[in-house]
């Protein structure tokens, strides 16, 4: 486990399902960012949690309280991050990239970790800013 001040970080379990699905799967807004959102129903949250069992470098993002808020995913060479549109805007997000790259360059091996985003991403080119990321070249790079 991972944590912050406001957050866990934990690997997923089967049972995360349900708050998964009421509490980020059905966001409209990540359907922009990321492919598979929003889910349609909650056996494509099921399916989708399934696969993040198995991942271990994926994590969901709890509250302290052990609410389910998101995930952050250190797949390389994709990372991947989403939260819920209700507890967006609560600098949630950053805190748990912040927490997720410490943990994998102080304690998992990493030296390096590059991020992408799209031009029309503000959102997301901030949060890299504000998670020790770079802009080089046309893309945001952190170490």
């Amino acid at each position: 486990m991972i944590k912050t001040t406001r957050l866990h970080l934990r690997n997923f379990e089967i049972t995360d399902t349900e708050n998964c699905f009421t509490n980020g799967g059905q966001a409209i807004s990540l359907g922009k960012l990321i492919d598979f959102y929003p889910m349609k129903n909650i056996r494509e949250m099921d399916s989708f949690v399934r696969a993040m069992v198995k991942n271990k470098a994926s994590w969901i993002i709890c509250l302290k309280n052990g609410t389910p808020i998101g995930y952050v995913s250190m797949d390389i060479p994709y990372p991947q991050l989403g939260v819920g549109e209700k507890f967006q805007r609560n600098g949630y997000a950053q805190q748990a990239v912040a927490a997720a790259v410490k943990e994998y360059l102080l304690h998992r091996g990493l030296y390096l970790i590059e991020a992408t985003c799209t031009e029309d991403t503000i959102v997301s080119q901030t949060l890299l800013k504000k998670s020790a990321f770079w802009k080089k070249h046309d893309c945001m790079a952190g170490e």
